[in-house]
C-alpha cells in the first residue's frame, strides 16, 4: 500500500461522527478517522477502542468523570466501558478498533 496524507483525506470528512477506513490492519484490526463535533450517545464497545486526537480535543465521559484528550494525546477505552464523546468545537481523531467491534447504545440516556 502506498504511503497517504491522513490530514489531506481528513479534509474531506464533512459529517460528524462518521468514520472512514484508511486502512486493514492484519485482517484482524482497522485504523479509520472521524470528525468530532457536538454530542455523541452513551455507549460501550464489547473490545478496545484506541483514540488518538489529530486536531482540536475531545472530552470523554467514562467512569463517572470527563477526561480531555487534547491534540497529540491517546485514550485507551477498554471493552465494555460506557463512554460518551463531546467536543465543544471541532476535532479529527485516529482510531484503531477490532474489526467487527460491537456497540452497545445506552437507552437510558
Amino acid at each position: 500500500m502506498p504511503k497517504f496524507s491522513v490530514l489531506k483525506m481528513a479534509r474531506g470528512l464533512s459529517q460528524v461522527f462518521r468514520p472512514v477506513e484508511l486502512t486493514d490492519i492484519d485482517g484482524r484490526y482497522h485504523a479509520f478517522i472521524v470528525r468530532y463535533s457536538g454530542d455523541y450517545i452513551t455507549h460501550a464497545h464489547d473490545k478496545d477502542e484506541f483514540v488518538y486526537i489529530l486536531e482540536g480535543s475531545l472530552v470523554v465521559e467514562m467512569e463517572g468523570r470527563e477526561i480531555e484528550v487534547r491534540q497529540g494525546e491517546a485514550l485507551l477505552v477498554p471493552a465494555g466501558v460506557k463512554h460518551r464523546p463531546r467536543c465543544r468545537n471541532n476535532a479529527l481523531g485516529l482510531v484503531v478498533e477490532t474489526k467487527g467491534l460491537q456497540k452497545q447504545m445506552d437507552p437510558q440516556v
